[in-house]
């Protein structure tokens, strides 16, 4: 109950005031695209009269507080006005929060969609107010810019390196729960990626369970279940470090721990990065920079403001962290 208690302590702390991706994380650019949506495209636009609109799907997601962090970390510094919405994982939230924008006549709109093809009409009606829309993590069809991770690669990555893990430490052979969020179609992929890099580097290890988990509480729930059916799961691999940090606290909580069980995540919140850091059984992370990422959303909606529709994909470039590099993530 204690062990509880603390768990939701610090859900709720971070929450409330979570800051950037690591308390002191490498300062490689998000890419060229990133560059050429500097603060000189700002001053050419004139941010100072700029009124922006960014709606995530839940800021229960501690990804999503990081990225609404640098959406407006970055509308600060260059004096923009900004409204961020929180889906609360209700499309009909961000259907309203659309028509609120709308009516309060915002400059352009940035959506992290809980539903595309929910929000196409919401999308049309903001350009028929003369409103850009840009779209990230996940498209809706009509916007004016998409800034996303290759989402099968971004899975693979993360269970690639678990594969290695199992090769390296337990002969090719483990038990493994997935924890993946179909309730999203693009996560899919997501999942989908995650299985398939377990099983190209360990194609005997035996996946007893996939199950949708993206926040904490799921994630503890989830993985107190699949202990009690699979008592000797070793490896837990989920589409974010939310769930993930959920099924640690069951996997603690329970006694489980041992210097071969693995469990990674993906997004490099500062909370997995502070386990990765301790050396226990939170192994790995992929970085997608979401700080980053909320800086670089504000700027491609400057762009478009500037000089119109982006038809490229701007991909958010990746990296895995694990004991190899976690130190690069706590310099000074």
């Amino acid at each position: 109950m204690k062990r509880m208690l603390a768990f939701v302590l610090v859900l709720a702390m971070t929450v409330i005031g979570f800051g950037g991706c690591s308390p002191s994380g490498p300062s490689e650019s998000t890419g060229q695209k990133t560059a050429d949506t500097s603060s000189e495209t700002a001053s050419q636009q004139g941010a100072s009269d700029v009124k922006l609109a960014f709606t995530c799907p839940d800021l229960t997601n501690t990804y999503f507080v990081e990225v609404a962090k640098g959406v407006q970390d970055r509308c600060d510094e260059l004096g923009i006005k900004v409204t961020i919405n929180d889906g609360k994982a209700d499309l009909a939230n961000q259907v309203s929060a659309f028509e609120n924008f709308i009516s309060q006549g915002v400059d352009a709109v940035i959506v992290s969609p809980i539903d595309e093809q929910g929000l196409v009409p919401s999308v049309k009606a903001a350009h028929a107010a003369k409103i850009p829309v840009i779209a990230g993590n996940q498209n809706v069809e009509g916007s004016d810019a998409f800034i996303t991770v290759p989402e099968y690669e971004y899975g693979f990555a993360i269970g690639e390196n678990a594969g290695q893990w199992i090769a390296d430490k337990m002969g090719g052979k483990a038990k493994v729960a997935i924890f993946d969020y179909p309730e999203l179609k693009s996560i899919i992929a997501r999942g989908n990626g995650i299985q398939e890099g377990i099983l190209s580097k360990a194609p005997n290890a035996e996946i007893v369970a996939r199950q949708s988990a993206n926040n904490p509480e799921k994630g503890m729930t989830n993985m107190e279940n699949i202990l009690q059916s699979n008592p000797d799961v070793d490896v837990l691999v989920c589409v974010n470090d939310a769930g993930a940090l959920g099924g640690y606290e069951a996997v603690m909580a329970a006694g489980k721990a041992s210097d071969k069980f693995y469990i990674g995540g993906l997004d490099a919140t500062k909370e997995a990065l502070d386990k990765i850091k301790e050396g226990g059984i939170y192994r790995a992370t992929v970085d997608i920079q979401p700080y980053e990422t909320g800086k670089l959303f504000v700027d491609t909606a400057l762009k478009v403001l500037k000089s119109g529709s982006i038809a490229d994909t701007i991909e958010i470039p990746m990296k895995v962290v694990d004991a190899g590099n976690i130190a690069d993530y706590f310099k000074n």
